[in-house]
C-alpha cells in the first residue's frame, strides 16, 4: 500500500468512527436528557466532547507542526484547538462526576474528596498545551500529557479501592474503569509524553526558534501545512484513533453510569 494511500484509508476510519459514534450518542444518551440534574449534565458534556472529536477526525492536523489533510480555515491548529479546549474540559468535568458517584456508592469519602481534585490540574493541562501551540515549544505539551498522567493515575487507583467496596455490576464496571485508567497511564508514561520530551530535547539541539504570543497566534490561525505523507501522520495515528474512539465511548458510558 501506497504512503498517501495509508493515511487516506486510516482518515476514512477515522470519518467512520466519527460517524458512529454520532448516532451511538444520539441513540443511547440523547433520549436520557431531561433527567435527574447529573445525568443532563453528562449528556450534554458528552454530546459536546463527541461531537468535537467527531469534527475532528474529519478534519485531523498535527498542532506544531501545522499539518492537516484538507487545505481549509476549518484545519487551523487555532480553531482545532480552541475546540479541543472545549470538549477535554468537559471531559474532565465527566470524570470527576463519575468519580465522584462512583466514591459516593462504595461509600469512601477520601474518593469522593478526591473527584474535586479531577478538574484543576487538567484546566492547567490546556494552558500548558496553548503554550506550545503558540510558541512550537513541546515542553508545554510535555507538561500537559504529564499532567493528565498523574491525574488518570489517582483516578485509576481510586477506581481500583472503589471496586473492593462494591459487588455485582458495579463492581466489573468500575473495575474495567481501573482497568482503562491503568492502560491509559501505561501508554502515556511508555509512549506519549517521551515522544514530546524527544521532540523537545530535538528542538533544543537544533536551536529551534520559539514564537511570540503574537506571531504563535497568526501562525496558528493561518499557517497549514497540507500532506498526506505516512511518515507525517505515523507518529500521530495511535493516540488520535484512541483519543476519537475510546475516549468517546468511555464518556458515553459515564452517561449511562449516571442512569438512576
Amino acid at each position: 500500500m501506497s504512503e498517501g494511500r495509508k493515511v487516506k484509508t486510516w482518515w476514512a476510519c477515522l470519518r467512520a468512527i466519527a460517524v458512529f459514534n454520532i448516532l451511538l450518542w444520539a441513540v443511547t444518551c440523547l433520549p436520557l436528557a431531561g433527567g435527574s440534574t447529573i445525568l443532563s449534565w453528562h449528556v450534554a458534556l458528552s454530546g459536546v466532547y463527541a461531537g468535537v472529536c467527531a469534527f475532528r477526525s474529519w478534519r485531523p492536523r498535527v498542532d506544531l507542526e501545522r499539518y492537516c489533510l484538507v487545505d481549509s480555515p476549518l484545519s487551523s491548529a487555532f480553531l482545532g484547538r480552541s475546540a479541543a479546549t472545549v470538549a477535554e474540559v468537559c471531559f474532565a468535568v465527566q470524570i470527576a462526576l463519575g468519580l465522584h458517584q462512583v466514591g459516593v456508592i462504595a461509600q469512601v469519602p477520601w474518593i469522593v474528596a478526591a473527584s474535586y481534585t479531577v478538574v484543576p490540574p487538567l484546566v492547567l493541562a490546556q494552558a500548558f498545551c496553548w503554550y506550545s501551540v503558540i510558541t512550537l515549544d513541546h515542553l508545554g505539551q510535555a507538561i500537559e500529557q504529564s499532567l493528565w498522567t498523574v491525574t488518570m493515575a489517582m483516578v485509576g487507583v481510586s477506581l481500583a479501592v472503589a471496586a473492593g467496596h462494591l459487588d455485582g455490576g458495579m463492581f466489573w464496571v468500575v473495575a474495567g474503569g481501573a482497568g482503562l485508567a491503568a492502560g491509559f497511564v501505561a501508554f502515556m508514561t511508555l509512549v506519549d509524553v517521551p515522544k514530546y520530551v524527544r521532540k523537545w530535547r530535538r528542538d533544543r539541539r537544533q536551536g529551534q526558534p520559539y514564537l511570540s504570543l503574537r506571531d504563535g497566534l497568526m501562525d496558528a490561525r493561518s499557517r497549514r501545512i497540507t500532506t498526506t505523507e505516512w511518515v507525517a501522520w505515523r507518529p500521530e495515528v495511535t493516540w488520535l484513533t484512541g483519543y476519537f474512539s475510546l475516549a468517546v465511548w468511555v464518556s458515553l458510558s459515564l452517561v449511562r453510569l449516571s442512569v438512576p
